[in-house]
């Protein structure tokens, strides 16, 4: 789906993704649950939205015109990978009559219906096939996975549709395979179908289930964690371009990484990517994180990896 028609179907994701993350909840969230990482490509924009109270599920939006876009954009995603987001945004009242009703239950009887709803798989609709299988190659990958490398397709057949799915984010073959599903219904059951026999395969696959669970790429500060670049690469593929540390300005921000401009030129093919900008990660600050804001003097060494330019061993110049 293109962003246009994406914008034309939500016109306000972000406050539907929030409803819909305080109903699964039942509580109200906060900020930390929701969190939004925006990169600057150019003249567009990618977001990135982390679901931290829904273990940490995350969702990358299209490149967008603007900042603002692109966060709709990926809270959009989150939406169309969550089927039942709609219903059960509109069916919040029943939900609320149910509970009252629950409340006259006796134990035995709850413990019952509970029980059904776990057989049946109803306790959690945000945890589905589909994003089980999205963080598992997340976790393979050992970055955020890129637009068209998690491909569903739909046909309609006698008795309904049939999905299958390529993951082309997986390593040699399994890059190159398709998972086909059962007939179902609806086209979002057929791709849940196919998404789980995908995922059955994976996890029945020892050296798959070894890397996922292999650490996350590491920096050169502290922490650990993925590091949003386009092209996914890892801290490994480094190699240190500035043998002194160079100044320059902090001209963003973004809590878990930001983007500095250098007061030198630097002689670099990638040093006009990204306007000019160098990427800086929160796991590559050697200072107080609470310390970087917009417009603070830094230092740092300059490295290269697939994605362009980056900074390590920042510091804030006083």
């Amino acid at each position: 789906m293109e962003p246009e028609a994406c914008e034309a179907e939500f016109k306000d994701a972000k406050t539907e993704l929030c409803q819909f993350c305080q109903k699964m909840c039942k509580r109200p969230v906060t900020k930390q649950d929701i969190v939004y990482m925006v990169t600057r490509f150019g003249h567009q924009y990618q977001s990135i939205v982390k679901l931290n109270c829904f273990v940490g599920q995350e969702y990358a939006g299209h490149l967008c015109s603007s900042a603002k876009e692109a966060e709709k954009s990926a809270a959009q995603q989150a939406l169309l990978a969550n089927p039942g987001a709609p219903e059960i945004l509109a069916t919040a009242s029943d939900r609320d009559k149910n509970r009252r009703k629950n409340q006259t239950l006796t134990p035995a009887e709850l413990a019952e219906k509970r029980a059904k709803r776990a057989e049946l798989g109803e306790d959690n609709a945000a945890i589905t096939p589909k994003t089980k299988l999205n963080s598992l190659c997340m976790q393979i990958a050992k970055r955020y996975l890129q637009k068209g490398e998690t491909l569903y397709e739909s046909l309609k057949v006698a008795g309904g549709f049939q999905a299958t799915v390529k993951l082309a984010a997986l390593p040699g073959d399994w890059g190159g395979r398709c998972w086909a599903g059962e007939v179902c219904q609806s086209k979002q059951k057929a791709e849940q179908s196919a998404a789980s026999i995908a995922l059955g395969q994976l996890q029945a696959d020892p050296e798959l289930c070894a890397e996922a669970a292999k650490p996350k790429g590491k920096g050169k500060g502290k922490g650990t964690g993925w590091v949003w670049k386009d092209s996914g690469a890892m801290a490994s593929s480094r190699q240190r371009v500035s043998e002194e540390a160079i100044f320059g300005e902090l001209v963003e921000w973004k809590e878990t990484h930001g983007w500095a401009r250098a007061a030198q030129a630097i002689d670099h093919q990638a040093a006009s990517l990204r306007d000019g900008r160098i990427y800086i990660g929160k796991n590559d600050v050697q200072c107080d994180p609470s310390a970087l804001q917009s417009g603070v003097k830094v230092c740092f060494f300059v490295y290269e990896d697939s994605a362009g330019l980056g900074g390590e061993e920042v510091n804030v110049v006083s």
